[in-house]
Formats: C-alpha cells, structure tokens, sequence
C-alpha cells in the first residue's frame, strides 16, 4: 500500500495566497514589536515566520508531488508554529499578571501560583509538548517513508506515530487548560485592586482588552490543537474521516483560526503597548494601596503630615506662600 500525500484535491495558489496574508501580518507585527521595543514578542514573530515556510513548502510539494522532502517540511512547519505561538502568549501572560498584580498579593493564597515561576513552568510544559510533537512527527514520516519504499508494513509504524502525537496534543491541551484556569483566577482577583489599576491609566477598558487577548488567543489554540490531534488520528489510522478527505477543514480550522490569533495581537491594540516607556504596565507594583498609605505616614509624605508641617512652618516664620 502506498500512502498518498494528500488525499484530496489540494490547491497550491491558496495556500500561495495564505502565505502572502501572513506576510502582511509578520510586517506589521515587527513593525509594531521595534516601535513598542516589546521584544518579549519575538517568538510571535518566529512563529509567523514559521507559517509562511510552511505554506510555501505545502504549495512547492502540491506542483511537485515527488518533492518528498517539501511535504515533510511543510507537515513539520505548519503543526509546530501554533506551539511557538504558545510560548509568546505564555510570555506575555505572565509579564501582565506580574506587573499588575501588587507585590504583597503575589502568592499562592491569592493567585493560586508565583507570578514569578509562571512564565518559565509554561515555556517548560510547552517546550516538552513541542519535542513530544515533534518525535510523533518523526515517526510519522519515517513509517510513510518505509511505505513508499516498501521496507515496513505501514499500519503498526503509522499506530506508534498516533499514539505518541495523541500524548503530545493532548499534552499541550492540558498546559494550555490549566493556563486559562489560572488567568481567570487571576482577573477575579485582580478586581480588588483594580482602583489602582484606574490610578496608573491602566482603564476597564485595556483590562478588558489584555484579557480578551488572552482569554481569545489561548481558546483559539485549544481549537487549533483539538483539531490537529484529530487530523493526526484519522492519517495515522487511514481513516476515510472528512478531516483528511477534504482540504475546507485544514483552511478552516489551522489556517484561519491561526490567523485569528496573531490578529489579536494586533487588533484593538498591540500587547506590546502596555509595556513600553510611559505605559500603563511599564513599571511593578510595590505594595497595595493599604501598605503605601502607611508607608507614606511613616515617611511623613501624606496629606495629613504634609499640612502639619505648613502649619508649624507657617507659624515659625510668619505667612509666605509656599508651594506645599
């Protein structure tokens, strides 16, 4: 039995057209991430990077269908970049919960975890999911290789490569579930100092905005990988599922939902905003409003202790205008 690369009519001028969309984005992505000097995005901009590759690779093995090695590029590319994708929202995650959480609320009673280790336990997690992807990609293309040179029986080899990309998938699912569980905890919690949040020009607006962009970006992902991990099933399983037999699902749910999650990073308002110099989330926390007013008493800088030295001063050396 020989595999066949695609089993349905696939058009290489689409997927030439959705590599030139996604140009358009990479540009005004690093456009925006050198004005904002948010580099923290770099990854969203490898990931783009990657989806271009990958399309043009898909569009080079539909002319040339003997161009075996332009199909294995374009599987590896294109089922990758979402994960690298993942990695950039992880990022900008825990930048927002860090720099608009106050510094005595962020601890495990409160957030549920150390704003601090949440960046980097992620990265973590989706780092191992990508290897775990990327192994069950290997094998994949191995047991197809040994098909067309008919070294291997196909079904046992394509069955291993299932049962290791279902472990992948299903993996990242969970990193990313939990990533979701714990942002709402985060923006139920942060409604009590959201007051502050007011005093530094960070408005219910750009709150709503930050977490429509994370609440958007991470339920699109999920969808994104819920899908894949299905496609993967039915290639490894030679199911005849509309997944693999028509090419409507692959634009509609990995390139269009793909798509939709780097556009939210550019539209209403580009992350990379809140950050930089004269930013609502430019600077940390340092205390909760309750702590910096008894910090001010002490220190003898707040309203009350401010009057009571005019006064004294006042009656030392007699009415001056002072600019207290």
């Amino acid at each position: 039995m020989v595999y066949e690369l695609y089993r349905y009519n696939a058009e290489a001028s689409a997927a030439l057209l959705a590599a030139g969309f996604f140009c358009l984005i990479l540009t005004f992505s690093a456009y925006r991430m050198y004005v904002t000097r948010s580099w923290f995005m770099c990854t969203s901009i490898v990931a783009i990077i990657m989806e271009i590759m990958g399309l043009l690779t898909r569009s080079l093995s539909i002319l040339q269908p003997q161009n075996f090695g332009a199909f294995v590029a374009s599987v590896i590319l294109l089922t990758l970049a979402p994960s690298v994708q993942a990695a950039s929202l992880y990022m900008l995650g825990g930048r927002v919960i860090r720099q608009s959480t106050p510094s005595d609320k962020q601890d495990v009673a409160t957030l549920w975890f150390q704003p601090q280790y949440l960046t980097v336990t992620f990265i973590a997690q989706n780092v191992l999911a990508i290897a775990i992807q990327l192994f069950g990609i290997g094998y994949f293309i191995s047991a197809i290789t040994a098909d067309v040179k008919e070294e291997a029986e196909l079904i046992p080899d394509m069955q291993r490569a299932m049962h290791i990309l279902v472990f992948g998938f299903s993996f990242q699912i969970l990193t990313l579930v939990c990533f979701l569980i714990l942002t709402t905890r985060f923006q139920v919690k942060s409604f009590d100092w959201l007051p502050q949040l007011k005093g530094r020009g960070l408005s219910e607006k750009v709150v709503r905005t930050i977490f429509y962009v994370l609440y958007f970006s991470t339920v699109l992902l999920m969808v994104r990988t819920l899908y894949r991990l299905n496609q993967f099933v039915a290639e490894t399983t030679l199911s005849n599922s509309f997944l693999v037999t028509q090419e409507w699902p692959f634009w509609v749910f990995e390139i269009f939902v793909v798509s939709l999650i780097y556009a939210t990073y550019l539209v209403p308002q580009y992350p990379g905003r809140w950050f930089e110099r004269g930013g609502p989330l430019e600077n940390d926390f340092e205390t909760t409003a309750g702590s910096t007013k008894q910090a001010d008493v002490e220190m003898g800088t707040d309203g009350e202790s401010v009057r009571e030295i005019r006064d004294s001063v006042k009656k030392a050396y007699g009415e001056f205008e002072f600019g207290l």
